[in-house]
This record gives structure tokens, C-alpha cells and sequence, in this order.
């Protein structure tokens, strides 16, 4: 675990897999819980090689203390840049440009490690950008499965500008520009050379098309959550609940959703906001000035304990995200049985699962985004498992199985 690799069991069918994955630890951050949680579960059946950063070294290595068993089949390889290089993270888009710097220099570390393992199967986690690097592509003739990934979901900038307002809507066309480019560079090339290509959502599926093989999984890995009792209907003389959890950025939607609460379909709402970000003054304007203030109640940043008893007491999740390749927080409430309103773009959708009630972007989207509040309301959810990290050991081991024949 110190960084040094080290020889795998050698038991008869555990494979020798290179996980990539600059975030990865425990912990509640979804990039980070998603690379520990596919790398514990590689590591039930096969031996793994984690190449991560240094930064959650300590919660990494005391998690494998705990689990002397697990602690046999992984070996942690740490790799970082220089101090002066890190620095480049602060600048405007300087994450991005540091990760590719990590990716490329990672290359000869990864080179050298196969040289002395002789990995069977590469699998690259995080970062889960499909229009990024990874150093795992350094090692030829190695079946290399590539996801998680999303981010090819493109936004409807001229359809939904109203609601994006005017820095969300130059946000968005300059993001689509940025990331479009490398996604062509990098992202293509990755997909052509993987034997399998996991998609975050079925629009990245798409994107992604014509590779060998692709297949829709995302990157979701929560934690098991108590099953609840929820009423099929649920009405009180304060009328019906939704909330809305997520960072107030513009694409996440906010100003959509105080527009379905103004609604005439949406009279009997309230709405309860969880998070922070640069519009949450505007958002705080807007409902004044739609008249819905006093059914709209911001929380600013909660612990996670109070989001997920908002969710088990809401009628639904009001989530018009405009990009989100995942969405956790879209898994969580369906896992909770809390009905997920939606659109039909990026991940959302398709972690609601069973509980998706998805307003077509077509007509009016706001009276598209109430009636499908309605419809929540009527029919209700069911809580499920589909998002259990336990799942993962299952699912990580088919794919490596099937691209390893």
C-alpha cells in the first residue's frame, strides 16, 4: 500500500487488473466514493493494482487495515506532480489541465508496473469525463474497459436559454465548445481502442455508438439505505412537497423549477431547496417575483442525513437538471422511493429508474415539468436496491470475465 506494486495471490482465476482512478477514497464526494467503491469491488474477485493520487492515502490504507482479507488483492500505486504543478488546480480550468498532466505522466508508471505484474485487464474509473485522458491507453494488447463515463450529453442551450439566464446560457456554449475538441482528441480514440466502453447515461451511449461494445451503468455506488414506508398518495392541508437538492448553478435548473411551482397545475406545492451557489440570490429574487416566496423555503447546504429525510417526506424530487452525466441525488430519492421529476437529458432519468416522471422538452417545458408533478403525486414511487454499491462486485466482474475471453 505504500505505492510500491506488489505481487497479486496468484489464486487460479483472479485476474490482474490496473484500475485508474485519480479520485478515489472514502467518503461522501461521488467521484471519490465511486473509485474506492469499483475498487473494493474489483478486489473482491480479481487483484487489483489503484493508480490514485496520494491526497486520501490515510482514509484508503486505514479502510484496508479493517479488512485484512480485501487488503490482500489491493495494492494502492500513489502518483502526484510537483507542488509548483499543483498549482495549476487553482487557475480557471486548471483541474483539467493538472489531470492531464497526472494522466500523462502516470503513462510510464503504468508501463512499468505491467512490465513487473503483466496486468490482464485495464479499467479506467475516474475522473469519469468522457472527453479526458487516461494513461491506461500506454499499455497495448490489454483488454481495457473505459467507465464510467458521461459528459457527450449536449445541452439545448437556445431551448433552454430563458432558463439559464444569460451566464448560464454563455457557460453552456463555451463548456460544449471546450469539451468537444478534446472529446474528439482523447475520448474517441479511448472508446475505438476499449473492449468495452461504460456509458453513464444513453446519451453518452450513443455518442459513443460505434465502438466495440457499449454498454449504459452508471457510476452510482451508495450506500444501502433503510427501506420506508411511503403512502401512495400523500396529502395534507399544506398540499404536496417537493424538494430540490443540488449546487444553484444555472445548469442544474433552478429557475425551471421555481417556474413549475409558479404554475396553475403546481397551486398546491411548496418547494424546499438544499444547496448553495452563485444563484441562489437570483433564485431568492425570481420567487418573489413569481409571488411563490412563501412556498419556497431555501436550506442552503444540509447534511446528508437531513436530504435524505426530505426525500422520505417529499412527494417528489423536482430535479430539471440540464447536464448531470449521473445525478446521484436522483438515485438516492428513488432508492428512497421519492418520485424523480425530470428532463430527458443526461443521467437523471435513468437513475430515477422505476420513479422517473420525465417532462418532454417538447411544447411547454414548465407546464410539461407540473403535470408530471401531478402525476408524481398521484402514482407515487417504490423504494429499490438498483444503486447499492453491493451490486458491483457482480457487475465489475462480468465485465472483466467477457472482455478477457
Amino acid at each position: 500500500m505504500s505505492g510500491q506494486p506488489r505481487a497479486g495471490s496468484g489464486d487460479a482465476g483472479r485476474l490482474r487488473v490496473a484500475l485508474g482512478a485519480a479520485a478515489c477514497g472514502p467518503g461522501d464526494e461521488p467521484e471519490q466514493s465511486a473509485g474506492w467503491a469499483f475498487a473494493l469491488a474489483a478486489a473482491q474477485e480479481h487483484d487489483v493494482w489503484v493508480f490514485t493520487r496520494p491526497r486520501l492515502a490515510e482514509s484508503m490504507e486505514s479502510a484496508l487495515r479493517a479488512d485484512t482479507e480485501l487488503a490482500q488483492h489491493v495494492t494502492l500505486i500513489y502518483h502526484d506532480l510537483p507542488a509548483w504543478v499543483q498549482r495549476i488546480r487553482t487557475l480557471p480550468l486548471g483541474i483539467y489541465v493538472y489531470y492531464g498532466f497526472w494522466q500523462w505522466t502516470l503513462r510510464r508508471v503504468v508501463r512499468r508496473t505491467h512490465d513487473e505484474v503483466g496486468f490482464d485487464v485495464l479499467h479506467h474509473v475516474t475522473f469519469a469525463n468522457d472527453w479526458l485522458p487516461t494513461a491506461l491507453t500506454a499499455v497495448p494488447d490489454v483488454p481495457l474497459v473505459w467507465g464510467p463515463v458521461g459528459g457527450a450529453t449536449a445541452v439545448p442551450v437556445r431551448r433552454l436559454r430563458r432558463w439559464l439566464g444569460a451566464r448560464g446560457a454563455v457557460v453552456e456554449t463555451v463548456r460544449g465548445a471546450l469539451t468537444g475538441l478534446p472529446r474528439r482528441l482523447w475520448g474517441d480514440r479511448i472508446a475505438a481502442r476499449a473492449s468495452l466502453v461504460v456509458a453513464q447515461n444513453p446519451g453518452v451511449a450513443e455518442r459513443f455508438g460505434d465502438s466495440r461494445r457499449v454498454e449504459v451503468e452508471p457510476n452510482a455506488a451508495l450506500e444501502p439505505l433503510a427501506v420506508v414506508d411511503r403512502p401512495h398518495v400523500r396529502r395534507s392541508d399544506d398540499g404536496h412537497l417537493a424538494v430540490f437538492v443540488g449546487r444553484l448553478l444555472a445548469w442544474k435548473g433552478g429557475r425551471l423549477a421555481l417556474a413549475t411551482l409558479a404554475h396553475p397545475r403546481a397551486a398546491g406545492w411548496r418547494l424546499e431547496v438544499f444547496g448553495e451557489g452563485y444563484e441562489r440570490p437570483a433564485l431568492e429574487a425570481l420567487a418573489r417575483e413569481l409571488g411563490i416566496d412563501d412556498r419556497v423555503t431555501f436550506h442552503g447546504h444540509r447534511p446528508r442525513t437531513e436530504v435524505l429525510d426530505a426525500f422520505v417526506r417529499a412527494d417528489a424530487l423536482l430535479f430539471p437538471s440540464m447536464h448531470d452525466q449521473a445525478g446521484w441525488v436522483a438515485g438516492e430519492a428513488s432508492s428512497l422511493g421519492c418520485p424523480v421529476v425530470c428532463l430527458p437529458l443526461g443521467g437523471p432519468a435513468t437513475l430515477a429508474e422505476r420513479n422517473a416522471y420525465v417532462a418532454p422538452l417538447e411544447g411547454d417545458i414548465v407546464a410539461n415539468l407540473a403535470e408530471q408533478l401531478g402525476a408524481a403525486a398521484e402514482h407515487g414511487g417504490t423504494p429499490h436496491d438498483r444503486w447499492s454499491r453491493e451490486r458491483l462486485p457482480a457487475v465489475v466482474g462480468r465485465w472483466y470475465r467477457e472482455v478477457a475471453r
